[in-house]
C-alpha cells in the first residue's frame, strides 16, 4: 500500500503532475474510520496523476472538538510546505467517481455535493461542508475557519459566508461526478451556540476570528508512510 508514498505524499513517476494539492483531514477519535479512509483515498488519488500530500490534523487532548482550529493549523502547515491548493476533507467521506478531480479551480469548489446519506441530493444550496477545495490564497483572503465553534454544527456555514465579502462563489461539478459515501458513525451532539456565533461573526467581521487570530496551540508534526500527522493540543 505504501509503494510510492512518503509521509503521505505522492508524485507520479511517468508524467509531470499538473496539480499540487494538500489534503487536510481534521480528526479526533475516529480510528476505525481513518483505517478505512487512508487506503481508500490513496488508491483513489494515485489514479489521478496529481502531486498530493495527506495531512491528518489530530486534536490530541480531552477538550471539545474544534474543527476550525484544526483546519487553520493544517492550512498553515500546508502553506509552509508551499502547497497552492487546499482540500478540506471529512474523514467519513469516500469519493465514488474517478472523474471528481482533486484539484482547485478558480473559485472555491464544493466537492461532496452528492452523498448517499442524503439520497445523493444537495441538502441546501449554500452548503460547503464535507469536502471542499480552494486555493491557499483564497483561504488566507477569507481568514480561514472560525476558531469559535466547539463540537459540530455551524462552522461550515460560517466558512461559506466568508466567501461573500471576497466576491468568491461556490462552484460544483455535475451531481453525478460529486458522489460520496458516508461511513457510519454515531450522531454527534450539535453545538447549541452555533447560530449565535454565526450572527456575531457576521456582525463583527471575519477578520477578528480565524486564521489570523489563531490562539496559541501546541503543534507537533510527525511522519508516517500514509500521512503526515499534525498533532494539536488546544
Amino acid at each position: 500500500m505504501s509503494n510510492g508514498l512518503v509521509n503521505g505524499s505522492y508524485t507520479p513517476e511517468h508524467c509531470n503532475a499538473l496539480f499540487s494539492v494538500a489534503i487536510l483531514v481534521a480528526y479526533k477519535n475516529r480510528q476505525s474510520q481513518l483505517d478505512i479512509f487512508l487506503p481508500y483515498i490513496h488508491n483513489f488519488l494515485r489514479k489521478q496523476n496529481i502531486h498530493y500530500r495527506l495531512y491528518v490534523v489530530e486534536q490530541q487532548d480531552n477538550k471539545t472538538f474544534n474543527k476550525g482550529i484544526l483546519y487553520n493549523v493544517g492550512a498553515k502547515t500546508a502553506m509552509e510546505d508551499h502547497f497552492p491548493c487546499l482540500i478540506l476533507h471529512d474523514v467519513d467521506l469516500l469519493p465514488l467517481d474517478d472523474r471528481n478531480l482533486y484539484a482547485c479551480a478558480n473559485e472555491p469548489r464544493h466537492m461532496s455535493a452528492s452523498i448517499d446519506k442524503f439520497r445523493f441530493m444537495l441538502p441546501y444550496d449554500s452548503l460547503l461542508g464535507g469536502v471542499a477545495a480552494l486555493k491557499s490564497e483564497q483561504y488566507v483572503a477569507i481568514n480561514g475557519y472560525s476558531n469559535r465553534f466547539l463540537g459540530w454544527g455551524g462552522e461550515d456555514d460560517d466558512f461559506q459566508r466568508r466567501l461573500l465579502p471576497q466576491k468568491l462563489n461556490t462552484i460544483r461539478f455535475p451531481i453525478e461526478m460529486s458522489r460520496y459515501t458516508m461511513l457510519a458513525h454515531p450522531q454527534e451532539h450539535r453545538n447549541v451556540d452555533r447560530f449565535m456565533i454565526m450572527r456575531e461573526n457576521l456582525k463583527e467581521g471575519y477578520e477578528k476570528d480565524g486564521l489570523s487570530t489563531l490562539p496559541f496551540v501546541s503543534v507537533r508534526i510527525s511522519h508516517h508512510p500514509l500521512f503526515t500527522l499534525v498533532g494539536v493540543q488546544l
